[in-house]
Protein backbone atom coordinates (compact mmCIF):
# COMPACT_ATOMS: atom_id res chain seq x y z
CA UNK A 1 0.00 0.00 0.00
CA UNK A 2 1.37 3.58 -0.74
CA UNK A 3 1.78 5.63 2.26
CA UNK A 4 -0.13 8.60 0.18
CA UNK A 5 -2.27 9.18 -2.73
CA UNK A 6 -0.06 9.63 -5.60
CA UNK A 7 -1.52 13.45 -6.91
CA UNK A 8 -0.03 14.15 -3.11
CA UNK A 9 3.00 12.75 -3.64
CA UNK A 10 3.44 14.10 -7.11
CA UNK A 11 2.64 17.58 -5.26
CA UNK A 12 5.09 17.04 -2.96
CA UNK A 13 7.89 15.67 -5.36
CA UNK A 14 7.01 18.86 -7.14
CA UNK A 15 7.59 21.20 -4.39
CA UNK A 16 11.13 19.90 -3.44
CA UNK A 17 12.14 21.08 -6.69
CA UNK A 18 11.25 24.66 -5.67
CA UNK A 19 14.12 27.00 -4.17
CA UNK A 20 14.37 27.08 -1.00
CA UNK A 21 13.15 30.15 0.58
CA UNK A 22 15.80 30.35 3.57
CA UNK A 23 18.33 30.64 0.83
CA UNK A 24 17.04 33.94 -0.29
CA UNK A 25 19.97 36.27 -0.19
CA UNK A 26 20.89 37.99 2.79
CA UNK A 27 20.77 41.74 3.49
CA UNK A 28 23.67 43.27 1.74
CA UNK A 29 26.25 45.00 4.44
CA UNK A 30 26.94 47.94 1.84
CA UNK A 31 24.57 49.68 3.74
CA UNK A 32 26.19 49.63 7.45
CA UNK A 33 29.49 50.07 5.71
CA UNK A 34 28.03 53.31 4.26
CA UNK A 35 26.61 54.12 7.98
CA UNK A 36 30.23 53.58 9.54
CA UNK A 37 31.98 55.62 6.96
CA UNK A 38 29.42 58.38 6.92
CA UNK A 39 30.25 59.00 11.02
CA UNK A 40 34.24 58.35 10.50
CA UNK A 41 33.90 61.00 7.76
CA UNK A 42 31.91 63.78 10.30
CA UNK A 43 35.20 63.12 12.51
CA UNK A 44 37.98 64.01 9.90
CA UNK A 45 39.78 67.05 10.68
CA UNK A 46 42.53 66.67 8.44
CA UNK A 47 44.71 64.78 5.89
CA UNK A 48 48.23 63.92 5.84
CA UNK A 49 49.80 61.33 3.60
CA UNK A 50 54.10 60.91 3.17
CA UNK A 51 54.94 61.31 -0.13
CA UNK A 52 57.93 59.06 -1.68
CA UNK A 53 60.42 61.33 -1.03
CA UNK A 54 60.02 61.49 2.42
CA UNK A 55 58.08 64.95 2.53
CA UNK A 56 54.98 65.14 4.78
CA UNK A 57 51.75 67.29 3.56
CA UNK A 58 48.77 68.31 5.47
CA UNK A 59 45.33 69.71 4.89
CA UNK A 60 41.85 70.59 5.81
CA UNK A 61 41.11 68.83 2.56
CA UNK A 62 43.56 66.45 1.04
CA UNK A 63 46.42 68.22 -0.21
CA UNK A 64 47.50 68.16 -3.96
CA UNK A 65 50.62 66.98 -3.37
CA UNK A 66 49.63 63.72 -2.22
CA UNK A 67 48.04 62.48 -5.59
CA UNK A 68 49.05 59.26 -6.20
CA UNK A 69 49.85 58.63 -2.51
CA UNK A 70 48.44 56.92 0.71
CA UNK A 71 46.54 59.51 2.40
CA UNK A 72 45.26 59.31 6.39
CA UNK A 73 42.31 60.97 7.62
CA UNK A 74 43.23 62.47 10.92
CA UNK A 75 40.43 63.19 13.81
CA UNK A 76 41.03 66.81 15.75
CA UNK A 77 43.37 64.81 18.17
CA UNK A 78 45.74 63.06 15.32
CA UNK A 79 44.09 59.76 15.55
CA UNK A 80 44.07 57.87 11.73
CA UNK A 81 40.31 57.39 11.77
CA UNK A 82 40.70 55.79 7.88
CA UNK A 83 43.14 55.17 5.12
CA UNK A 84 42.59 56.59 1.75
CA UNK A 85 44.40 54.01 -0.64
CA UNK A 86 46.44 55.47 -3.95
CA UNK A 87 44.52 55.04 -7.16
CA UNK A 88 46.01 51.49 -8.65
CA UNK A 89 47.60 51.89 -11.54
CA UNK A 90 45.33 49.78 -14.86
CA UNK A 91 47.62 46.20 -14.05
CA UNK A 92 46.50 46.59 -10.11
CA UNK A 93 42.99 46.87 -11.15
CA UNK A 94 42.91 44.73 -13.50
CA UNK A 95 44.13 42.14 -11.08
CA UNK A 96 42.29 43.03 -8.49
CA UNK A 97 38.55 42.95 -10.67
CA UNK A 98 39.62 39.39 -11.78
CA UNK A 99 40.40 38.61 -8.02
CA UNK A 100 36.59 40.00 -6.98
CA UNK A 101 35.31 37.85 -10.27
CA UNK A 102 36.87 34.89 -8.84
CA UNK A 103 35.36 35.54 -5.66
CA UNK A 104 31.70 36.35 -6.77
CA UNK A 105 31.96 32.99 -8.86
CA UNK A 106 33.24 30.96 -6.07
CA UNK A 107 30.23 32.22 -3.82
CA UNK A 108 27.98 32.02 -6.73
CA UNK A 109 28.61 28.34 -6.86
CA UNK A 110 28.71 27.67 -2.87
CA UNK A 111 25.52 29.16 -2.39
CA UNK A 112 24.19 26.97 -5.44
CA UNK A 113 25.35 23.80 -4.40
CA UNK A 114 23.45 24.47 -0.85
CA UNK A 115 20.31 25.17 -2.78
CA UNK A 116 20.87 22.19 -4.93
CA UNK A 117 21.73 19.99 -1.29
CA UNK A 118 18.13 21.08 0.08
CA UNK A 119 16.38 20.32 -2.97
CA UNK A 120 17.83 16.68 -3.29
CA UNK A 121 17.06 17.02 0.68
CA UNK A 122 13.40 17.27 -0.08
CA UNK A 123 13.36 15.12 -2.86
CA UNK A 124 15.34 12.50 -1.05
CA UNK A 125 12.18 12.75 1.47
CA UNK A 126 9.27 12.75 -0.66
CA UNK A 127 10.60 9.30 -1.93
CA UNK A 128 10.57 8.11 1.36
CA UNK A 129 7.29 9.26 1.69
CA UNK A 130 5.93 8.12 -1.38
CA UNK A 131 6.66 4.34 -1.44
CA UNK A 132 6.31 1.36 1.15
CA UNK A 133 8.83 -0.10 -0.16
CA UNK A 134 10.73 -1.53 -3.40
CA UNK A 135 7.32 -3.46 -4.93
CA UNK A 136 5.17 0.32 -4.68
CA UNK A 137 7.88 1.61 -6.99
CA UNK A 138 7.28 -1.92 -9.20
CA UNK A 139 3.60 -0.60 -8.86
CA UNK A 140 3.97 2.59 -10.20
CA UNK A 141 6.33 1.80 -13.01
CA UNK A 142 4.17 -1.38 -14.29
CA UNK A 143 0.91 1.41 -14.30
CA UNK A 144 2.58 3.78 -15.77
CA UNK A 145 4.06 1.58 -18.65
CA UNK A 146 0.34 -0.05 -19.19
CA UNK A 147 -0.94 3.58 -19.62
CA UNK A 148 1.79 4.20 -22.43
CA UNK A 149 0.98 1.08 -24.15
CA UNK A 150 -2.42 1.48 -24.09
CA UNK A 151 -1.53 5.08 -26.10
CA UNK A 152 0.91 3.47 -28.37
CA UNK A 153 -1.98 0.73 -29.21
CA UNK A 154 -4.49 3.40 -29.59
CA UNK A 155 -1.45 5.16 -32.28
CA UNK A 156 -1.17 2.08 -34.26
CA UNK A 157 -5.02 1.78 -34.41
CA UNK A 158 -5.00 5.33 -35.79
CA UNK A 159 -1.77 4.10 -38.16
CA UNK A 160 -4.10 1.10 -39.39
CA UNK A 161 -7.16 3.16 -40.45
CA UNK A 162 -4.90 5.53 -42.10
CA UNK A 163 -3.17 3.59 -43.93
CA UNK A 164 -6.32 1.10 -45.12
CA UNK A 165 -7.63 4.53 -45.70
CA UNK A 166 -4.33 5.46 -48.22
CA UNK A 167 -4.67 2.27 -49.82
CA UNK A 168 -8.39 2.79 -51.19
CA UNK A 169 -7.67 6.62 -52.68
CA UNK A 170 -4.19 4.49 -53.98
CA UNK A 171 -6.50 2.67 -56.20
CA UNK A 172 -8.73 5.87 -57.21
CA UNK A 173 -6.22 7.46 -57.78
CA UNK A 174 -4.87 4.79 -60.27
CA UNK A 175 -7.73 5.18 -62.28
CA UNK A 176 -5.93 8.13 -63.72
CA UNK A 177 -3.22 9.00 -66.09
CA UNK A 178 -1.86 12.14 -64.29
CA UNK A 179 -2.18 14.10 -61.15
CA UNK A 180 -3.29 16.70 -63.69
CA UNK A 181 -6.61 14.24 -64.33
CA UNK A 182 -7.06 14.03 -60.72
CA UNK A 183 -10.03 15.72 -59.19
CA UNK A 184 -9.10 18.29 -56.66
CA UNK A 185 -10.81 16.48 -53.49
CA UNK A 186 -8.64 13.15 -53.97
CA UNK A 187 -5.28 15.34 -54.52
CA UNK A 188 -6.31 16.67 -51.18
CA UNK A 189 -7.67 13.39 -49.62
CA UNK A 190 -4.16 11.97 -50.39
CA UNK A 191 -1.80 14.66 -49.38
CA UNK A 192 -4.09 15.07 -46.25
CA UNK A 193 -3.90 11.40 -45.19
CA UNK A 194 -0.21 11.21 -46.27
CA UNK A 195 0.34 14.24 -44.07
CA UNK A 196 -2.13 12.74 -40.83
CA UNK A 197 0.23 9.40 -41.02
CA UNK A 198 3.37 11.01 -40.45
CA UNK A 199 2.37 13.33 -37.79
CA UNK A 200 0.84 9.29 -35.97
CA UNK A 201 3.94 7.55 -37.12
CA UNK A 202 6.32 9.97 -35.57
CA UNK A 203 3.81 10.09 -32.12
CA UNK A 204 4.01 6.41 -32.37
CA UNK A 205 7.91 7.09 -32.11
CA UNK A 206 7.52 9.37 -29.05
CA UNK A 207 5.37 6.51 -27.18
CA UNK A 208 8.11 4.04 -27.60
CA UNK A 209 10.93 6.58 -26.26
CA UNK A 210 8.32 7.32 -23.70
CA UNK A 211 8.89 3.74 -22.65
CA UNK A 212 12.09 3.76 -22.40
CA UNK A 213 12.10 7.08 -20.21
CA UNK A 214 9.45 5.96 -18.02
CA UNK A 215 11.63 2.42 -16.80
CA UNK A 216 14.68 5.04 -16.91
CA UNK A 217 13.02 6.83 -14.22
CA UNK A 218 11.74 3.91 -11.53
CA UNK A 219 15.20 2.53 -12.32
CA UNK A 220 16.23 5.50 -10.87
CA UNK A 221 13.95 5.98 -8.21
CA UNK A 222 14.78 2.41 -7.19
CA UNK A 223 18.53 2.91 -6.80
CA UNK A 224 17.89 6.33 -4.73
CA UNK A 225 15.36 4.67 -2.57
CA UNK A 226 17.91 1.70 -1.89
CA UNK A 227 20.30 4.17 -1.09
CA UNK A 228 18.47 6.12 1.51
CA UNK A 229 16.97 2.77 3.22
CA UNK A 230 20.50 1.17 3.06
CA UNK A 231 19.33 -1.73 1.17
CA UNK A 232 21.77 -0.39 -1.51
CA UNK A 233 24.71 -1.30 0.26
Amino acid sequence: MFRMPLLAACALLALAAAPDAALAQPKSEAAMEKARMDKLRAQVRSYRCVTKAGRKYYGSTIPPQCNGELVEALSSQGTVLFRIDPPLTPEQKAAKEAEELKAAEAEAAKKEAARQAQVQARRDQALLQTYADEGDIERVRQRALADNRAAASQVQATIGRLKQRQEQLDKEQAKYKSSADMPARLLQDLRAVAYDLSLQERLLETRKKEAAEINARYDEEKRKYRELTGKGK
